[in-house]
Formats: C-alpha cells, structure tokens, sequence
C-alpha cells in the first residue's frame, strides 16, 4: 500500500495526486512490497530540478527526475516506512514527451517508475548488468500500467 505525500509546485495544476498514486502502487506490487510505503513526490519547474541536482549530485543542469532515497536496502523493508523523495521536472518531462512522439501521461508514469525503482534500491549506473536489471523491470512495470493509461488516454 503506498501512502503519497503529492506536492504540485509548478503552474500548470493538471496531474493530481490519484494519477502518481496509481502508478505508484502497481509499482510497487510488482516489487511485493508487503507493507505500507510512504513516498514523496513533487512536481517541480527547472530552476528547482537544477538546484536540487546541482546541490546534491554536483551536476549543474536541468534533468527530469531526481530522487531520493530515505534507506539504502529495500530487501530489509519488515514495517511501514518512508522509501524516500521523488521530483519530477514537469516542463522538462513534456518537452521529451513531444520530442519522443509520447504522451505526457506515458512520460510521466516512466519518470514516476524510474523514479520509484531508485528508491527502491535499483541503479543503472553501476554496471551494464544492473542497468539492465533496471531497465527490464521498468519496462514490465509499464507495459502493467499499459491498460491504466489507455483509460486515461485512449489515443495512446
């Protein structure tokens, strides 16, 4: 069960918090989390993305996710607790959105479930095999969303 803490600090007040949450949620069902998350996600303009990545991972540009993560092993998850921060760069995500030829709703849940997999212990940095370790269950996670995503969007 995920309880999302939803913070929209960007102008445009389209995405609420049932959409992340849905994702969120078969995301985390695909991971077998048995007990109640917590996570936190923003959705943030590209000054914010570029303070917060600047800050924290000395690279001084805009990117489109940022996260987190509140503990280090997620395999050690035996209560409630708080898996950590997500922030989503909503003008950043859009733009890829159109320049990918993909819907923002699409672009959106990918962020949010790669985003989700930093938290949860995942890391494509490391080493080919763990990238693609990564990867493939982002992509399974989103091919489950599939169906929650044509509701929404029926062109998709």
């Amino acid at each position: 069960m995920i309880d999302l803490v939803f913070q929209n600090l960007t102008s445009d007040k389209f995405f609420k918090d049932n959409f992340f949450k849905k994702i969120l949620s078969i995301a985390a069902e695909n991971l077998f989390f048995k007990k109640k998350i917590e996570v936190s996600l923003s959705l943030v303009g590209e000054s914010k993305i570029k303070d917060l990545n600047s800050k924290y991972r000395h690279k001084n540009k805009v990117t489109d996710v940022l996260s987190f993560p509140m503990i280090q092993d997620t395999k050690y998850v035996t209560h409630d607790t708080d898996l950590g921060d997500i922030f989503i760069c909503l003008p950043f995500a859009k733009n890829q959105a159109k320049s990918e030829n993909i819907s923002i709703e699409s672009k959106l849940a990918q962020l949010t479930v790669h985003g989700f997999l930093h938290l949860a212990g995942y890391d494509h940095e490391g080493s080919s095999r763990k990238a693609r370790e990564m990867f493939d269950l982002e992509n399974r996670i989103l091919k489950k969303l599939s169906v929650f995503l044509k509701s929404l969007n029926p062109n998709l």
